[in-house]
Formats: structure tokens, sequence, C-alpha cells
């Protein structure tokens, strides 16, 4: 089809955002890896200490290694709900919608409730896209991301992953494999 257009009316809920806030904080910024990595050094500095017989040091260093990490993934998830809280998502809400065109500048923006004009979004300059279970993930910038949650779409999910394989190249499709070889 030429000239294919797609567009998302987004309803987002507190699951949506708190798998989208998951997946940003600990895959792709990966904010698991520093604690994980201060666990394995105190936990074989502790072994050591153990094996050494020095049961006291090796306990104090194991119980920091393994607590100080849990108590920092532990902080992560609880903002990630506080900031559930705070957008009141547990009741589900429109967002934004997303109108895709195969123009070069083909991406339009809504915010619903913000009289704001739409914003505009060339294709050349998305920076990566997401597919995970359930949603896609736009990021337009590094640090920007719009959710696109299944069944949200008007045309229907082939349409819009139609229109994304065909604008944008392989290395910025995370998740497609079955769609692009």
């Amino acid at each position: 089809m030429s000239n294919e257009s797609v567009t998302v009316n987004v309803i987002i809920d507190d699951k949506i955002f708190t798998r989208f806030s998951n997946f940003e904080s600990f895959y792709r910024r990966k904010a698991y890896l520093t604690p994980l990595i201060f666990a394995a050094i105190l936990s074989i500095s502790a072994t050591i200490f153990l094996i050494a017989g020095s049961t006291l040091i090796g306990g104090i260093l194991l119980f920091v290694g393994l607590g100080l990490p849990a108590y920092r993934i532990s902080r992560i998830l609880r903002a990630i709900n506080a900031q559930v809280n705070f957008l009141d998502l547990k009741n589900p809400k429109a967002v934004y919608s997303l109108h895709f065109t195969e123009a070069p500048d083909g991406i339009e923006v809504t915010n619903h409730g913000e009289g704001e004009d739409p914003l505009h979004y060339t294709w050349s300059n998305i920076h990566g896209v997401y597919r995970v279970r359930g949603c896609i993930y736009l990021y337009v910038l590094p640090e920007k991301a719009y959710l696109l949650p299944d069944g949200q779409t008007v045309e229907g999910a082939e349409a819009l992953l139609r229109i994304l394989v065909k604008m944008l190249p392989p290395e910025k499709l995370h998740g497609f494999r079955t769609i692009i070889g």
C-alpha cells in the first residue's frame, strides 16, 4: 500500500506504565548492573574471609554486599510506584494520539488536554523502536518515548508494524525479527 497512514489513540494505565518504566530502568539504562557488580565483589570478598575463618568480617561483607543492592533495586521499584500514584494511573487515561504517514516528517503527536499544537517528528530522527510484549516503545529522542500499547491502533496492529518497518532502518527496530527477517 502506498501512502499508508496509521493512527494510535493512546490510553495508559498503571500496568502499561509500570512495564515501560521497568523496561526503561532495567533494560535500557541497565540499572541492575552496578548493584550486581557490587554484590559480586562483596560476595567474593565475603567468601574469602569466611574461608579464612573470619566469620564476622565475612558475614558483614555478605550482608552489605547483598543488602545494599537489594535496597537500591527496591528504591527504583518504589519510585516507579510513586510515579504511578502521582500520575493517578490506576484509572486509565487518554494521553496522546500519534498519526503516522509515509511522508519524511510523518509522525504527528497530539497531546490530550494540553491545548498545545501537535508535535512533528521526522522518520530519520527517530532514535529507536522497541517491540515488547503488549506494547511498542517509540523513542523520538534517547530520553523521550511514546508508548503504543497493543489494541489501540485504529487501523490495526499489522498496519502500524508495516509502516514502522517500511520507514525505519533495521538497526532502529528492536524486537522486530519476525517481521524484518
